[in-house]
């Protein structure tokens, strides 16, 4: 029984949702076998299988890509090379991405919130991005 578990990984569109969608395709390759392909490169001497399994994990990263970021992975051959050209492009791990972070934390009120659930989902997203922050 095959599972279309790219209908469940949200469309990248860039920096905006750029953490959600790396949790959510990483998750999908694991699930499909294919997750040491964006860890680590294709040897050069990779077998014909191997390349063949690459180019399905590409493939399936592409497909939750917003077309309009095509322009910058068209070059990419590898799942590595893909995964992290847009690692670069989308992943805010500096100084400025801190400080914004810290501000969202302390400005956040319960009152701007939908529910009580929303404003500790909010305050755990924002904890979780700054601990990522840590360990880059």
């Amino acid at each position: 029984m095959s599972t279309n578990y790219l209908a469940n990984v949200p469309k990248l569109k860039g920096r905006e949702n750029y953490d959600d969608w790396c949790f959510a395709a990483e998750n999908v390759l694991i699930l499909e076998g294919m997750a040491d392909a964006i860890k680590k490169p294709l040897a050069e001497t990779a077998t014909s299988v191997q390349k063949a399994e690459d180019m399905k994990a590409k493939a399936k990263l592409v497909l939750t890509i917003d077309a309009s970021l095509y322009i910058h992975i068209k070059q990419c051959a590898t799942t590595f090379d893909l995964w992290r050209t847009l690692k670069n492009m989308f992943d805010n791990c500096g100084y400025s991405r801190k400080i914004s972070l810290l501000r969202n934390i302390i400005s956040i009120r319960l009152e701007d919130c939908d529910s009580m659930t929303s404003y500790v989902s909010q305050l755990i997203k924002l904890h979780r991005n700054c601990k990522g922050l840590v360990s880059k």
